[in-house]
């Protein structure tokens, strides 16, 4: 059904494409066979004023070879037409319609997942339900705050400003949090939400007023991850690499203890100094105490790849499989790992297990909507949930 589907679908493009390109072609031919048959009418009234003596003989030849010049000049150039009218831009456009969909069927075979099972109605309407009942009460409490002679709570704009980059109309949320940033109480935090909404609102683009932002988050409360993130972020766009990565480095050492926001900031800082040929960290750098247990995932110990390189493919697979399932069982016991639930999600993505790949990414996209206001967490989860195209 779905090659059906796709290949109507690629028939209707295709005849968009070819349909004004031919209609064009028509339209000039018959545009030189009227400019044709217009000269030859100008010929006989040519001929008609000679023989009842309107003009003199002379005037009617002369007429007449500036009429058949006409002729000469328009035969001409509908004859040069082909090479010189777009036969080159008509045959790429052939050329486009054809190949375009046969591009598109030919990638679709190799990356496409028809068994990938579909959304049931229900489920889409539930969904439609309840973003709409969201919309209607983030209306309401906007209307309630500019009726507020006060300018509205603090805590109401924020409010009104996280719902609307959980819904993401980051325009608005950056209309929300405008309304607080410049007010005496603002705090660190509400400065770092609004540097994401403006980096959000612009596809990831650090721009002046967001750095203005992110410099404001950062003066507040120099130990905000949130505000340090964002910093990095700014400093990179800019092309100091070194430089954002010794910020990361320099938050992380000051960490007190093990926080989760530092797995993000590990993976960030060990991305930047791959650009620049800097050495990688470990998250036990800088919290010693998950080398033996916590959070962090256990990775497959020296005996378990040496003894895999022996293997044969069959046994490979089934023992990548079997890693695969402890984590999930780890993952039952311990479901608020954000960071295993995003690594179990990878890794049923690099399996092609789809449902325990979307499994894995709600659950982490889940934790980390519950993670603190601020913590970077939540846009390095959705960032990395983008990648695997989850």
């Amino acid at each position: 059904m779905i090659w059906a589907i796709g290949g109507g679908l690629a028939a209707l493009t295709a005849l968009a494409f070819l349909v004004p390109v031919f209609r064009r072609r028509r339209a000039m031919l018959g545009r030189d066979e009227s400019a044709l048959e217009i000269f030859k009418d100008q010929l006989s009234e040519v001929d008609r004023d000679a023989a009842r003596g309107l003009i003199s003989g002379d005037e009617a030849k002369a007429a007449r070879s500036e009429i058949k010049r006409r002729m000469l000049t328009l035969t001409r150039s509908s004859g040069d037409a082909p090479a010189s009218d777009g036969s080159g831009g008509t045959a790429l456009m052939i050329v486009a319609a054809l190949a375009i969909p046969a591009m598109g069927f030919w990638l679709y075979s190799i990356r496409g997942e028809p068994s990938i099972p579909s959304v049931p109605f229900a489920e889409r309407a539930a969904e439609q339900e309840e973003a709409t009942e969201v919309a209607q009460l983030a209306a309401t409490l906007r209307n309630r705050l500019l009726e507020d002679r006060d300018g509205g709570p603090t805590d109401g704009w924020l409010l009104l400003g996280q719902t609307y980059m959980r819904m993401g109309r980051t325009d608005d949320a950056v209309e929300a949090f405008s309304r607080i940033a410049e007010r005496p109480d603002a705090t660190s935090m509400v400065f770092s939400q609004y540097a994401e909404a403006l980096i959000a609102a612009e596809n990831g683009v650090v721009t002046p007023r967001a750095a203005q932002a992110i410099q404001r988050a950062v003066q507040l409360d120099p130990r905000n991850p949130a505000g340090t993130y964002y910093q990095s972020q700014f400093l990179a766009q800019e092309g100091r690499l070194r430089e954002a990565h010794g910020l990361l480095i320099a938050r992380l050492r000051t960490a007190d203890g093990f926080q989760p926001w530092m797995e993000f900031f590990v993976r960030q800082a060990n991305q930047l100094a791959e650009e620049f040929g800097g050495t990688p960290v470990s998250l036990t750098d800088f919290a010693p105490m998950m080398q033996g247990g916590g959070s962090a995932i256990p990775g497959p110990t020296a005996e378990d790849m040496e003894a895999a390189q022996e293997m044969s493919d069959a046994d490979r697979a089934e023992f990548v499989q079997s890693m695969v399932d402890r984590l999930a069982t780890r993952l039952e016991q311990e479901p608020d790992d954000l960071e295993g639930w995003l690594r179990l999600a990878r890794a049923y993505t690099v399996l092609g297990e789809a449902e325990g790949a979307a499994r894995a990414a709600s659950t982490a996209r889940a934790l980390a909507d519950g993670l603190p206001e601020g913590d970077p967490g939540r846009a390095a989860t959705t960032a990395a949930l983008n990648a695997l195209g989850l």
